[in-house]
């Protein structure tokens, strides 16, 4: 059944990934249209480096518990490698729910900022003008995906075998 929930999550998370990239896909599009714009018509595009700046957000949160779930995270080995199967499931779970926990209260951290942004309506000042509590909520929803993942990779782990990295 848990294995069968990651599957189904890993789906919302895939969602994730594909509007990072069509995110990251419109950023080039905008940096290249801004370079020509700028060499041909000595006209760049207003709001490109405020743009970009802000699409960072959404494309390296709403990425990152697909990334775990791909196994794609760099992983150290060090220990387990050493350790019986069992007791590198142990220890896999621990540092999993460690995650679980940091990735929680920055979720929560970052909720907090994102309400507090949206109840000013915090604005990006720059060659154009537009709200940043659309790319906070974004990394609060990455965040918590991101503790989801961890919590879901930690009950597999206590269950199961550990995931090993290549030596």
């Amino acid at each position: 059944m848990l294995s069968r929930l990651r599957t189904a999550f890993g789906r919302l998370l895939r969602l994730c990934g594909l509007a990072a990239g069509v995110i990251t896909f419109a950023i080039m599009l905008l940096v290249v249209a801004n370079v020509l714009t700028r060499y041909f018509l000595n006209a760049p595009i207003a709001g490109t480096l405020e743009l970009t700046e802000s699409a960072l957000g959404y494309i390296i949160f709403l990425s990152l518990a697909m990334t775990q779930y791909d196994g794609g995270h760099i992983r150290v080995v060090l220990l387990t490698r050493w350790l019986s199967e069992r007791h590198a499931r142990w220890l896999e779970a621990f540092t999993l729910l460690l995650a679980t926990v940091f990735f929680g209260w920055a979720a929560g951290a970052a909720l907090d900022s994102a309400l507090q942004s949206w109840e000013i309506n915090e604005q990006e000042w720059g060659s154009i003008q537009f709200p940043l509590y659309p790319v906070r909520f974004s990394i609060a929803f990455g965040l918590l995906l991101m503790c989801l993942q961890c919590l879901l990779d930690a009950l597999l782990a206590w269950r199961g075998p550990v995931h090993q990295a290549a030596a």
